[in-house]
């Protein structure tokens, strides 16, 4: 018995299957940050993997197009493709944010937090706006966790808009043949 295939559940396995892809990616770079903060040779290679991230999208969007729907997509499939990619990326991300802010440098975000505070006087902000940063107060681990889940969705969404043209495929759709036609020939009947 044949086997109905669901768009919607497809799309969902091949985006978490292409997120541990994606987030194995972003994860090299992030935990290269965190072991080697202050090395230059590092935040070189950071950024260029953070540049090539858009090709690294379009490879995962096209082994998507070409595995999952036989080499033709349109372009909003791509898009929603490109946004659970990334969802499922952040959830991800998100534990090892967590770990870090949490387990590893308990104290990064309170520090982040009063360099902003001491950035802010030395520009001359207005008081109004140094008070209303105390008045939120330092954010808690969950909190900025949930700032980074949120920005690599968005993030995500953004960056397929451009991506998608670049892998949506329509499928030509060749209009029926007449075996009966003969091009160049009359349609007369042949003489006895």
């Amino acid at each position: 018995m044949e086997e109905t295939f669901d768009p919607i559940k497809r799309k969902y396995k091949y985006a978490a299957d292409y997120a541990l892809i994606l987030g194995g990616y972003i994860a090299i770079f992030f935990v290269l940050d965190y072991a080697f903060s202050n090395n230059g040779i590092v935040s070189m290679l950071s950024m260029f993997g953070f540049l090539a991230t858009p090709v690294v999208c379009y490879q995962l969007a096209k082994r998507y197009r070409d595995k999952a729907w036989g080499g033709y997509i349109r372009y909003w499939q791509v898009w929603s493709f490109g946004i659970w990619l990334f969802f499922f990326t952040a959830l991800i991300m998100s534990v090892l944010y967590y770990v870090r802010y949490q387990f590893l440098q308990p104290d990064f975000i309170a520090n982040a937090m009063n360099q902003s505070l001491q950035l802010m006087e030395q520009m001359k902000y207005p008081q109004k706006y140094i008070d209303s940063l105390l008045n939120y107060g330092v954010p808690t681990t969950i909190q900025l966790v949930l700032t980074y889940l949120w920005m690599y969705i968005i993030g995500g969404a953004l960056l397929f808009l451009i991506v998608s043209p670049m892998v949506a495929r329509k499928k030509v759709e060749l209009p029926p043949t007449d075996n009966n036609y003969k091009p160049y020939q009359d349609n007369q009947e042949p003489k006895e």
